[in-house]
């Protein structure tokens, strides 16, 4: 513990300390769903998460996600919502839900290492949705408890930075839109509250895709007002561009700059050729052999304090 101890200061007063850091952001909606064949997956999808510092996931619901192989740190979102789901639970199986669910939001960080970019992860929000829409139509989402889950970084320089995580309602109805508009309210002033001032990486599934520009403005109209940036990640496939609904948006603070070095859809993520798989951007466009039916976004960041 000692030496520890002794290395870690060693790192901090050593060339490092004040200097630039870089540090690799996951974002992915992993899709843990009733007949996804999740488990198949799993293994191949925890192989490409143990790349990077921060992993951020959406629909990695309990009791079997991708947070019960994790080997490392980790951090989930709300519980389930209901106890009557407990009890309706055995009628909606055979209608495809798998009741009670929860927020399906995780953290992921590997094992603490003195010698990484990441020293400390404290927990710093873990917030429930209030407002949802949906029981057996418009995607169901009430049988989620979706919120917002968020962590304070601290990296070997002595930088700290807020990440949040988010899994928005689905479904393009009148009623999902009014849902989903007050869920970003709900996440504004939790932002605003917590991260004040501070510098702030943000993955998730917002559900306002560009080819739906009404609804696409709600994402908008939070950026702004938060002060938030559009990292320009997106996904490979220049047809999901469009669709895409899956973002790493970030902001710099008074303390610490985030500028992008690089960023897309991770190739492991990517899909195939092969005429079996996922039906991307609604149906519209392509299909092939992918680990989800959302693409996985990572960003590589450079994060520099400032004087």
């Amino acid at each position: 513990m000692r030496m520890l101890v002794v290395l870690l200061v060693l790192l901090v007063s050593g060339p490092a300390a004040g200097g630039a850091l870089q540090v690799a952001v996951l974002t992915y909606n992993v899709q843990n769903l009733p007949g996804s064949d999740f488990q198949s997956r799993a293994p191949e999808l925890l192989q490409l998460l143990g790349s990077y510092d921060l992993t951020l996931l959406q629909e990695d619901f309990a009791p079997d996600g991708l947070y019960s192989q994790w080997s490392g740190q980790l951090w989930r979102g709300p519980g389930p919502r209901w106890r009557w789901h407990n009890v309706l639970a055995p009628l909606a199986r055979p209608w495809g839900y798998r009741a009670p669910y929860d927020s399906g939001l995780t953290i992921l960080a590997p094992e603490q290492d003195p010698l990484g970019p990441v020293v400390r992860v404290d927990p710093l929000l873990r917030m429930a949705f209030d407002v949802c829409h949906g029981v057996v139509t418009h995607s169901h989402d009430c049988w989620a408890n979706k919120g917002l889950l968020g962590v304070r970084v601290t990296l070997v320089t002595g930088a700290s930075f807020d990440v949040y995580t988010t899994h928005l309602d689905a479904g393009r109805g009148e009623g999902d839109h009014e849902a989903r508009v007050q869920q970003f309210e709900r996440m504004r002033e939790a932002i605003a509250e917590h991260s004040a001032g501070r510098a702030v990486v943000f993955g998730g599934d917002f559900n306002t895709p560009r080819k739906r520009p009404q609804q696409h403005a709600a994402l908008l109209a939070f950026k702004q007002e938060l002060g938030l940036e559009d990292s320009g990640v997106h996904p490979s496939h220049a047809d999901w561009h469009a669709c895409q609904r899956d973002f790493i948006l970030i902001r710099n603070g008074d303390a610490v700059r985030l500028d992008v070095i690089s960023g897309g859809e991770p190739p492991a993520s990517a899909p195939g050729a092969g005429p079996d798989g996922v039906d991307f951007c609604d149906g519209d466009t392509w299909r092939g052999r992918a680990l989800s039916d959302h693409p996985a976004l990572a960003v590589l960041l450079e994060v520099r304090p400032l004087d």
